[in-house]
């Protein structure tokens, strides 16, 4: 079984503290205590059907319950956490609770891998719908209320960017050739077509997502960089 230090380095100048009076925390301590912060937190989260965390969020909510702050971005470190959480999953025989945490583009991510070392599973063709199939179980296992159609689902911006890819597959065939000549208008004016309705307006564009300045990643409804940010 490989050790969160595996997934993820740790990096020996990388500090703790607790916020309340900014003492110190040795890091593997705040990580221990991180990952018992993020296995609750992502119980909770199981107990909604479809629901889900950033990794950004995750990381801040840890932070908040334990009092104790990272000295360094949570890209640095986030991998060591969900690891521990998938290790202690495993050892208590429950489904992998990291599928729950995802990327800011709502893809899970290498950290995932760490979910298929310890089960000794290989790493399938799809990575995003074997994680939808561990956040099934794990809403089974948690107790959330499940529709009668309910099953394992893909994140939205997954399940849309994959719904453009199909569309624009379906699409290409039409490109293809020469386009087949029009018909000629009838002579007959009762004959010929009305003209085509108004379109409606155009609906107004969503606003344009707010990208971090460093990184340009875009940011989470609280304005958090989940890659580059400290909190």
């Amino acid at each position: 079984m490989a050790s969160p230090a595996d997934v993820t380095p740790e990096h020996p100048d990388m500090k703790a503290w607790r916020a309340a009076d900014e003492v110190a925390v040795d890091i593997d301590k705040a990580l221990a205590g991180w990952a018992a912060s993020a296995h609750d937190v992502l119980a909770e989260t199981a107990h909604v059907y479809g629901a889900f965390l950033t990794q950004a969020e995750l990381a801040a909510r840890v932070q908040a319950d334990t009092g104790v702050k990272a000295g360094g971005p949570v890209r640095v470190w986030i991998d060591s956490l969900l690891a521990r959480v998938t290790e202690s999953c495993h050892a208590a025989a429950e489904p992998p609770l990291t599928a729950l945490c995802v990327r800011l583009d709502q893809t899970v991510g290498d950290a995932y891998l760490h979910v298929l070392r310890v089960a000794g599973l290989p790493r399938p063709d799809d990575l995003d719908m074997h994680a939808a199939f561990a956040r099934f179980q794990c809403y089974q296992h948690f107790g959330a209320t499940i529709p009668a159609d309910g099953g394992p689902v893909l994140t939205p911006r997954v399940a849309d960017k994959r719904k453009g890819r199909g569309a624009a597959v379906k699409a290409a065939p039409a490109k293809a050739g020469r386009p087949a000549p029009s018909a000629r208008t009838p002579k007959d004016p009762a004959a010929r077509p009305r003209k085509a309705a108004k379109a409606a307006p155009a609906k107004p564009e969503p606003p344009k997502p707010k990208l971090c300045p460093n990184c340009f990643t875009e940011l989470t409804t609280q304005g958090i960089c989940g890659y580059c940010n400290d909190f």
